[in-house]
């Protein structure tokens, strides 16, 4: 099974040494029933075939293969091992101890808003005998056909552009907190901050904002007010999901991104004025004919970087460059998936955090549910000062909040398969 194009360019990874795996971790109301979670595990393995692969590597390529074993249940809270004899040689896996699920799936196969439809197939299948959950709305089960269209990349079908007759970018670097503020760059940590979701959308309506859009304007005022005499743009990355806009189910990797600049000129508005600015740059950048014009770009990038590369390792390489562009451009990332959409299994669920690979020095995870926003803040550096600016940021504003770390990265591990014999 080949790799897709809007796979390809997360095999960076590999070339950068970067986990690229995202663990969700709930926390239930009540202590879980190993039994019952096995049996769901199950029912959602047969109801995404597509995703129960195995990676492998040739001299020439990376490639899938169907993986017919068992998906493991793991009963630990520890860090596990994808793609491995631990997980079965398997991409995903779900792991549980006490109170609390952990959904660990490879990003280089998925994004974001797909594993969402897969943790909510898990937890109705498991709701559904814990708790008698019988509304499925919304969510894909057994009762519904597998689509075709869920494994077509929207990539792939993108046309091909002549790159050299197109002008370049012109992007410029970013203000950097490693290489321009200083900070010490270490092993990847995650911060867990909690905050009242009725307060903080009043809030952000009040501002003209959404709530992604206030996480990414109060980060860029936190920066701000720890840096205010850079040389560079301030520059946020806000990653939005493309499928709307190219009328895809996919399970793919189908996301884009919105530039957002902290300028002189937005740094001098008020806080609602900063607000609507920056949903008005996220409108632009995020309307169909944007989207599909830079989907288009980065599928032609793709494509010439993998017929340049002849041999699995240069294309490797080769990803990885384009990744680490995203270090140079942008100071700090957000990425929001939007608010829990399966209400019927809200009130099983207490706590929800995503864990994630940090290719940036700063990435905030946003989720929303049981009456609660859950930010995940990764970072690449030892100094707490920045998670500490953005705190004050929520306090000056009267907003309350409960936090957690900073800990180690605990999303799993997915070594590089070796090359086949």
């Amino acid at each position: 099974m080949k790799i897709t194009t809007g796979d390809r360019l997360h095999f960076g990874a590999f070339a950068l040494g970067l986990e690229y795996t995202v663990r969700f971790g709930l926390k239930l109301t009540d202590e879980i029933n190993g039994e019952m979670l096995l049996q769901a595990v199950e029912k959602t393995q047969l109801r995404y075939p597509y995703l129960c692969v195995t990676l492998h590597k040739n001299e020439n390529d990376y490639y899938y293969e169907n993986n017919p074993r068992p998906v493991v249940l793991h009963h630990t809270d520890e860090r596990i091992s994808l793609n491995t004899e631990e997980s079965n040689y398997h991409i995903w896996s779900v792991s549980y101890n006490e109170d609390r699920i952990y959904l660990d799936i490879s990003h280089l196969i998925t994004d974001g808003t797909a594993m969402y439809m897969v943790l909510a197939t898990l937890l109705y299948y498991y709701c559904s005998r814990r708790y008698g959950v019988t509304d499925h709305t919304g969510i894909r089960t057994l009762e519904d056909p597998i689509l075709p269209d869920e494994t077509v990349d929207p990539y792939d079908n993108a046309p091909m552009l002549d790159l050299s007759k197109m002008p370049k970018p012109g992007t410029v670097p970013a203000f950097s907190l490693t290489d321009d503020g200083g900070m010490t760059v270490c092993e990847p940590l995650v911060w867990d901050i909690a905050i009242p979701e009725k307060d903080f959308v009043r809030f952000s309506f009040e501002n003209n904002a959404s709530p992604g859009s206030m996480v990414c304007v109060l980060m860029a005022r936190a920066v701000d007010k720890l840096f205010p005499e850079r040389t560079k743009d301030l520059t946020n990355s806000y990653i939005i999901n493309a499928r709307p806009m190219l009328g895809a189910i996919t399970h793919h990797n189908c996301v884009q991104t919105v530039k957002y600049s902290f300028s002189d000129e937005v740094k001098r508005m008020s806080l609602p004025e900063q607000c609507k600015n920056h949903r008005t740059v996220t409108a632009a950048q995020a309307s169909p004919e944007a989207v599909q014009k830079s989907v288009a770009i980065s599928a032609s990038r793709v494509r010439m970087f993998s017929q340049m590369a002849p041999t699995a390792e240069a294309k490797k390489q080769a990803y990885g460059k384009m990744i680490n562009g995203g270090r140079f451009y942008f100071t700090y990332m957000v990425s929001y998936i939007g608010q829990w959409k399966h209400r019927m299994l809200s009130p099983y669920i207490r706590e929800f955090w995503t864990h994630v690979p940090n290719a940036n020095s700063m990435l905030t995870e946003i989720a929303a549910i049981s009456d609660n926003i859950f930010l995940s803040v990764h970072q690449n550096f030892k100094e707490h000062s920045v998670v500490e600016a953005f705190l004050q940021e929520l306090e000056d504003n009267g907003i309350s909040y409960q936090v957690k770390g900073p800990a180690k990265a605990d999303n799993a591990i997915l070594p590089e398969p070796s090359a086949d014999a």
